[in-house]
This record gives C-alpha cells, structure tokens and sequence, in this order.
C-alpha cells in the first residue's frame, strides 16, 4: 500500500506494473478519482488505446483496463497509419448522465492535429468513438498553417485538456464546459465552449455540414485566442476565487521546460501571465516535468496537486508522474515546491 506520493518514481497500480496514463487527467465522480492517460506500454504510437486507473485516496491505484481500445477507434489513429491519441481527458455530463472523452488525434509528421471525441455510459467504458474534427476556422495575422492543411480543414488541434465550469447554478442542466487546446500550429491557444453535450462546440448545425465550426464572427463570445504567438503548450486549467488559472509549458518537444501560470477573470478574455510558480526549480525545468491536469484538493483554500508528466522519450511507457502540492495564496500568489515524498494532510500544516 502506498501512504504518500513520490515524486518521479516508479507508481505500481494494484497488479504490482507501473500504471501507465500519460498525459492525462481525473474526474471525480461517486467519491471515487478516475485517472484518463495514454497506455504507453507498447510504444510511442497507437498500440493499445486509452487507460483508467480508478482510486478512493489518490495514492493507491485500481487498474480498470483500456476504456477506448485501438481496434474500437477510427483506423486513421492506429496501424499503417501510424497514428496516435495524446492528452484524452474525461469530464461528466449531469444532463445526459454520460460520460465524455476529447483527445488529440494525430499521425506521424503532426499533420493530423485533430479532437476526438468518444462517450460512454459509465467511467470504466467502453468509450464509443463518434468522430474526428476541428472546432475553430480562423485565419491568424500570419496566414493559415499549411502543414496541418487548416486553410481547408479548421484550425489544428494538438496538446489539449478539459473544463467544467461549476460557477453557475444551473437548475439541473449541465454545467458549462470547455476544451483548451493549442492550435494554429503551436503558435497559439484556444479556449472554446462546448454544447450541453459536450460533444461539440455550442453552435447549431450549419447547412452543409453536419458539425459546425467557430469563426471570427464569434471570436470573444464562444471561443477565445491566448497566448497569441508564445508558442504554448501542455495546458492546465483551474478555478479559485473568481479567477480562473491557467498553467502551460513551452514547447521543446520531450525535453522539459520552465512553466508559466496565467490568469483571467472571464475565459473569453486574456490571460494574465504571472510567472512561474515553481520555487527554487534551479534548472527552470517544472522540476523535469510537463504539465498535464490540476487536481483540486480544498479549492475554497486554494489547495491543489499540480499534475506533470516526466517523459521518457526512449522508452515512453517508463515514464514517470510528478505530483507536487500547488497553492495559491489570497495575493494570487502560486507557488508549487519540490518534495521527495508528501501527503495531502501536509496542505494543513
């Protein structure tokens, strides 16, 4: 049994192997934690599909099996294709009593850059793959990127992560959600509202095509641009205190990067980058990290576990989760420190 978490060290699920969810994210749901992430087991490509590792106190871990197998998805994400799925994150739809997977599809070269989207009706699966697709068609100040072919196809969609947004009382309906993703090449990033589904963005259909796209005309009111041309990536978004927080990382390819925290009162408006919250990270590296999810703790006191992968570009089922307390202090101060082995109780010392 595991009583604490040990940063970038072999994490062993209930079978005694290394639990592989790379890149991913955790729903909260019934009092119990589900953990989305890449089964890297077998290799860089699509080998095997998307994992779920299930827990009651985030330390010791069920393995629950490939939610999304690689057969059940489209064969553009798998085979001779080369393909590939990153970043899949999970989120609950109270209206609909599903649950709802988005990823980064990909092909070798990166050209691919699209959402996939599978629901299912229960958090261990089975996933039903529905569709690959882009949200947003805009044209940036430097032109369309030609190699992901966006003049034709919409805006790519590469390193991405999932939002509820809890703040409102709804009466019952789903609540308002988002996906933020990296497009335009890298160069850029999206925040984009999806229907009371969750399924796709929150527009109706257009004539002639069956899953519409954002445009300019809607640029500020269901979908936003950040970090315009700052080349950022590995998105994390959480609330506190009417403040939404938004931490990214670089983009250096496997090698880690200094992280940056940003923050807005509105997600249709501009971050606010405030720095880096890593303290005494000398190398200025995310503590050889890259940032995937926040998980909160106690948001109403501002107590967070910062979730980052520790990639192994050689061998990337090897790879490690570095989990490290995150606060955020009343000054919307952030800070994430370094520690060998930790507790959650530690928050309250």
């Amino acid at each position: 049994m595991n009583h604490s978490f040990t940063p970038g060290q072999i994490w062993k699920d209930d079978n005694g192997k290394h639990i592989s969810a790379h890149g991913g994210g955790i729903l909260l749901y019934n009092d119990r934690y589900y953990w989305y992430g890449e089964d890297n087991t077998k290799g860089y490509y699509n080998n095997t599909g998307i994992s779920c590792y299930s827990s009651t106190d985030l330390y010791n871990w069920k393995n629950e099996g490939l939610v999304l197998k690689q057969e059940d998805m489209p064969p553009e994400l798998w085979g001779e294709n080369l393909g590939r799925v990153e970043r899949p994150k999970v989120i609950y739809n109270k209206k609909t009593g599903k649950f709802v997977m988005w990823m980064h599809a990909e092909q070798k070269g990166y050209a691919f850059s699209m959402a996939g989207v599978a629901v299912s009706e229960h958090p261990t699966g089975p996933f039903e793959f529905l569709f690959c697709d882009r949200p947003v068609k805009y044209e940036p100040e430097r032109g369309f990127d030609s190699h992901t072919n966006e003049e034709e196809l919409g805006n790519s969609f590469r390193d991405m992560t999932l939002f509820v947004d809890h703040t409102a009382e709804n009466d019952g309906e789903a609540d308002a959600a988002y996906v933020i993703y990296a497009s335009e090449g890298n160069w850029t990033m999206y925040i984009v509202k999806l229907n009371s589904d969750y399924t796709w963005i929150d527009l109706p259909e257009d004539e002639g095509r069956i899953r519409p796209q954002f445009t300019e005309a809607q640029l500020g009111l269901g979908w936003s641009r950040q970090f315009i041309d700052q080349m950022r990536e590995a998105p994390a978004l959480f609330y506190y205190k009417n403040q939404y927080f938004m931490i990214t990382s670089g983009c250096t390819g496997w090698d880690p990067n200094q992280a940056e925290i940003s923050v807005s009162n509105h997600l249709m408006k501009p971050f606010k980058r405030l720095g880096d919250p890593c303290i005494n990270d000398h190398k200025q590296t995310t503590f050889d990290s890259q940032s995937t999810f926040v998980l909160p703790v106690n948001q109403e006191k501002g107590e967070f576990i910062y979730m980052g992968d520790r990639w192994n570009p050689n061998f990337l089922g090897a790879s490690t989760y570095v989990w490290l307390p995150l606060k955020i202090h009343p000054d919307i101060q952030a800070e994430i420190h370094w520690k060998h082995s930790w507790q959650i109780e530690e928050f309250s010392e």
